[in-house]
């Protein structure tokens, strides 16, 4: 494909893609490669890739698995280049690690929406409290100030949320695997 060819098409439809499964495809990635500078490395050489083979895509297909196709041998290529470090999984533990992730995605997405069904159903308050918790750098000791409690009154209110949230999930996805 010509140089032209790549910067002349509309880039919208492959961002909207890319930022809908970045954090799925780097967590793949990271399954491959504990070290954050490799995960980096092998996740820019994907993208760059992803976008120069964009025009390929079936867009009736997943984009996630043909995404991770990619980053599988983006991830072989990483790994000839550092094949000395000891920290490298070898090509046959690689190819185990993609299966396995593979096999898991359908369960960990199960249990990804059964979590966000669980979270819409939380009182306001709770929700409010998991996003302040969760979304901002605000700490407990700030947190609970400003709700004018002490920090292990919050703690207990949060350990009896994420509870009630584990509860929730196991019960949706012990239904969706039924």
């Amino acid at each position: 494909m010509s140089q032209s060819h790549v910067s002349d098409r509309d880039p919208t439809p492959f961002v909207e893609l890319i930022v809908k499964h970045e954090r799925a495809l780097m967590r793949y990635i990271r399954s491959m490669f504990p070290r954050p500078d490799d995960a980096e490395e092998v996740w820019q050489s994907t993208a760059i890739v992803l976008w120069e083979k964009f025009d390929e895509f079936d867009p009736e297909r997943d984009f996630l698995p043909w995404a991770q196709r990619f980053a599988y041998f983006e991830g072989l290529r990483r790994r000839r280049k550092i094949a000395r470090d000891r920290m490298v999984f070898s090509e046959s533990a690689m190819q185990s690690l993609a299966e396995t992730h593979d096999a898991s995605r359908e369960h960990l997405n199960r249990r990804s929406r059964a979590l966000q069904d669980c979270v819409d159903q939380l009182t306001a308050q709770d929700a409010s409290l998991l996003r302040s918790r969760y979304e901002s750098e605000v700490t407990i000791g700030e947190l609970a100030q400003q709700m004018q409690t002490t920090a292990k009154s919050l703690y207990r209110r949060l350990d009896r949320i994420r509870d009630k949230l584990a509860q929730c999930v196991r019960r949706r996805v012990a239904l969706a695997e039924e």
